[in-house]
C-alpha cells in the first residue's frame, strides 16, 4: 500500500529537480495559445456506453486574449442535460489557473455490468440503469512552472445522482428505482512533461502521479483512495510523424469497509422483487454483488470509452486494480497554419492528423491477478489540430467485444 507520506515524498522530489527543466527537448511553439476562436454549431456525438446523439455546443476560446476557455453545452439524444466548461483561466499570469466542470444530466441510460474485472463477463451480460438526474460539479487548480514541465493540480468535486429504473440488456423494464446517491473526491497529482510541446507532443517523456480520495457519503460505503500512474514516450518518426507509447495503472486501496451484509443491501436498493420474478431477481444479486465487491476492494480507474481501451462502452471493465499498455502511431499529414472563419466556426488550423492505435487492458480485484486475463482494441481515426489548442477527432476502433465509434474533441491517454 502507497501511504500519504510516501506519495508526497515523491512528489517532493520530483518539485525539487529543478534543473532538469533547462535542457532539451526545447518547446515547439508557445504552450500558452491565445488565438481567439469560437465554435457554435450542432454535432453529433458517439460515445461508449453513453451513445448517440447532437451536442448543441457553443465554445469561446481564448476570451479577451486571455488563455480562458468557455463552452456551452446541450445534449441531446440518448442523453440530456447542460453541460458547462472553463479551462485554463488564469488566476495569476500563467502559474496558476483554474478549470471547472458543471454537469446536470437529466436523463442518461449506463450499463452495468453484472461482473467486475475481467474473468467471466460477456458482451451482453449487463443491465441498464436509468438515470433520473446527476448533478456534479469539478473545480481543479493547476500550478504550471517551466512552461508546463512541471505541473501540480489539486481538484476537488461533488456529485449527487438518482436511479429511477432498471432495464434488461433489451431495453425491457425490470424494476421501477428509487435510489439516490452521492460522492465527494479529491484528488492530488503532479505531471513532470519532458517533451516539445505540451498539447500537441512529437518527442520527449511525460510521467504522471495522481492520488485521490474517495470519501464516504454515508457510514454504508468504504472510504479507499487510488494512486495512479502514468507513463508517455512520443518517438519523432521522419520529418513530423509521431509514435506514441503510453504505460497506465490504477490502484485503489481501502481504508475502512462498508457494510457487505447483503440483507442490508437489498433494503437499500428496494427493488422489491416478487419471489417468482426471476429476471428482477437476478439483477438485485448482481447489483449486491456489485456493492459488496466496491465496499470491499474499492474501484480503481476504469477501462472502455474514449480514452483507454476505445473499443469498449465507457466503465466497461471495473475492479479494484487496472494496467494498461497503448501504441499510438500519429502521421501529420498536413502542416499548416491556415486561419479560417466559416461564420460559425472561427480558429487557425496548424494540422490534420491520422492515428492508428493498438491496446491492451487487464483489471481485476487482486493485484496478483492483474494480466492474467486482457482485452484489446485496435482502430483508427482522423484529428483536426487548431491553434487556439483544440483537437478535433474521430475514430473507429474493434476489439473483442465488436466496433465502436467515437467523436470527441480531446486527445487520448491525457
Amino acid at each position: 500500500m502507497i501511504s500519504r507520506p510516501i506519495l508526497l515524498t515523491l512528489l517532493l522530489i520530483i518539485s525539487m529537480n529543478s534543473s532538469a527543466f533547462d535542457s532539451r527537448p526545447e518547446r515547439r511553439k508557445e504552450q500558452n495559445p491565445t488565438v481567439p476562436a469560437y465554435f457554435i454549431v450542432p454535432l453529433p456525438y458517439s460515445k461508449p456506453g453513453i451513445g448517440d446523439g447532437i451536442l448543441f455546443l457553443g465554445n469561446i476560446a481564448n476570451v479577451a486574449g486571455s488563455t480562458a476557455d468557455i463552452s456551452v453545452i446541450e445534449v441531446t439524444g440518448d442523453a440530456g442535460g447542460t453541460i458547462i466548461n472553463g479551462e485554463e483561466i488564469p488566476l495569476y499570469f500563467d502559474w496558476l489557473n483554474l478549470e471547472f466542470n458543471y454537469q446536470n444530466i437529466t436523463r442518461a441510460d449506463v450499463k452495468n455490468y453484472s461482473i467486475r474485472g475481467m474473468n467471466g463477463t460477456a458482451k451482453n451480460d449487463y443491465n441498464t440503469l436509468e438515470v433520473g438526474y446527476s448533478r456534479a460539479l469539478n473545480a481543479t487548480l493547476i500550478f504550471n512552472f517551466y512552461q508546463k514541465r512541471l505541473n501540480f493540480f489539486y481538484s476537488h468535486s461533488n456529485n449527487d445522482y438518482r436511479l429511477d429504473a432498471i432495464y434488461d440488456n433489451n431495453g425491457v423494464l425490470i424494476e421501477t428505482l428509487n435510489y439516490s446517491g452521492s460522492d465527494k473526491q479529491d484528488r492530488f497529482a503532479a505531471e513532470l512533461d519532458y517533451t516539445d510541446d505540451y498539447l500537441d507532443p512529437r518527442n520527449g517523456l511525460r510521467f504522471g502521479l495522481s492520488y485521490q480520495d474517495h470519501n464516504a457519503a454515508n457510514s454504508d460505503n468504504a472510504e479507499f483512495f487510488t494512486v495512479d500512474l502514468q507513463a508517455l514516450a512520443y518517438l519523432s518518426m521522419g520529418k513530423a510523424d509521431t509514435l506514441v507509447f503510453n504505460y497506465y495503472q490504477s490502484d485503489a486501496h481501502v481504508s475502512k469497509k462498508g457494510n457487505i451484509d447483503p440483507a442490508a443491501i437489498r433494503a437499500d436498493i428496494a427493488l422489491n422483487c416478487a419471489p417468482l420474478d426471476s429476471a428482477c431477481l437476478q439483477a438485485e444479486q448482481e447489483l449486491v454483488d456489485n456493492f459488496i465487491s466496491e465496499r470491499s476492494n474499492g474501484t480503481a480507474s476504469s477501462m472502455g470509452g474514449d480514452n483507454r481501451l476505445r473499443a469498449y462502452p465507457s466503465d466497461r471493465f471495473n475492479g479494484a486494480h487496472s494496467a494498461f499498455l497503448g501504441m499510438e502511431y500519429r502521421w501529420n499529414i498536413t502542416q499548416e497554419s491556415t486561419p479560417f472563419d466559416y461564420f460559425v466556426w472561427k480558429d487557425v488550423r496548424t494540422g490534420i492528423q491520422a492515428a492508428f492505435f493498438s491496446e491492451i487492458a487487464t483489471v481485476s480485484e487482486q493485484s496478483s491477478d492483474l494480466w492474467k486475463e486482457t482485452r484489446y482494441s485496435v482502430g483508427a481515426g482522423l484529428r483536426l489540430i487548431t491553434g487556439s489548442g483544440g483537437v478535433y477527432r474521430a475514430e473507429i476502433s474493434t476489439g473483442n467485444e465488436g466496433i465502436q465509434p467515437i467523436i470527441i474533441f480531446e486527445y487520448p491517454w491525457k
